[in-house]
């Protein structure tokens, strides 16, 4: 069914939500919670928290002596300067990464005009079915230049500079990861619910969601995910077309 723009109701685009089954380690289902979308004012607070918790951690792992230092930072001073070398190219990859797709540039094939030949047509739709591969290999190409780049001046480095390039990069990995953990779990805190009506919060406390095991914890976070659909397929769902006269089609999460 093709749906027109104009027949979507925006509004139900972020209303999205659904029944979350959780299930036991024999797959048995044990519970049901009731999940949708949370609004800007919510993620805004989860955003909030993250950034706090990202901090906490920081000043944390900053400290020479707590234990989070010893554990994730201290130990790269008794290894080689290879390895750190090759440590500290590992947590540049992904920005440098980013850099490489910036900076190649690939010509999309051009369209042929509308009474060219059918042989011309032909090896503009090889081109473009080409293109990804070719941009990929360009990519490839440039971040092993980026990295060789990196490498030299890595090694130019003094041992104390050298640590602390290390230092900086892996606390600024381990904090992105726990901003990006805290905020999908505060998300999905404020995204369960009790009922299916959404006026029950089935957590009364962030801790009493933290104190979960890990696997119903996953569970939630997979359900909530799962709600997050992209605006294409929304837009093809009974809950964004259905006027709201007739009423809402509650649907299931993995129908």
């Amino acid at each position: 069914m093709d749906i027109e723009k104009n027949d979507v109701d925006i509004s139900q685009l972020f209303l999205w939500r659904g029944e979350v089954p959780i299930v036991d380690q024999q797959q048995k289902e044990v519970a049901t919670v009731y999940m949708r979308v949370v609004g800007d004012k919510d993620l805004s607070k989860a955003r909030i928290h993250s950034l706090r918790q990202s901090a906490e951690l920081r000043a944390v792992l900053n400290d020479t002596k707590s234990d989070e230092y010893h554990a994730f930072i201290s130990g790269i001073k008794f290894t080689s300067r290879d390895s750190i070398v090759a440590g500290v190219k590992l947590l540049l990859l992904t920005d440098l990464g980013s850099d490489a797709r910036r900076n190649v540039i690939v010509k999309f094939p051009s369209e042929p005009d509308s009474d060219a030949s059918l042989e011309e047509h032909e090896n503009y739709q090889l081109q473009v079915d080409l293109f990804p591969e070719e941009f990929g290999d360009n990519v490839d190409t440039e971040l092993e230049k980026l990295l060789k780049i990196e490498e030299k001046r890595l090694k130019k480095l003094s041992d104390d500079d050298l640590f602390e390039e290390y230092k900086k990069l892996t606390i600024n990995y381990i904090c992105q990861e726990e901003m990006t953990r805290t905020f999908v779990d505060k998300s999905v805190f404020y995204a369960t619910y009790k009922d299916e009506k959404y006026t029950k919060r089935y957590f009364r406390t962030f801790t009493k969601y933290e104190d979960l095991a890990t696997e119903v914890k996953n569970q939630l976070r997979d359900g909530y995910r799962n709600l997050e659909l992209g605006m294409t397929e929304l837009k093809k769902l009974p809950e964004a077309t259905l006027s709201p006269q007739l009423g809402e089609s509650q649907v299931e999460i993995g129908e």
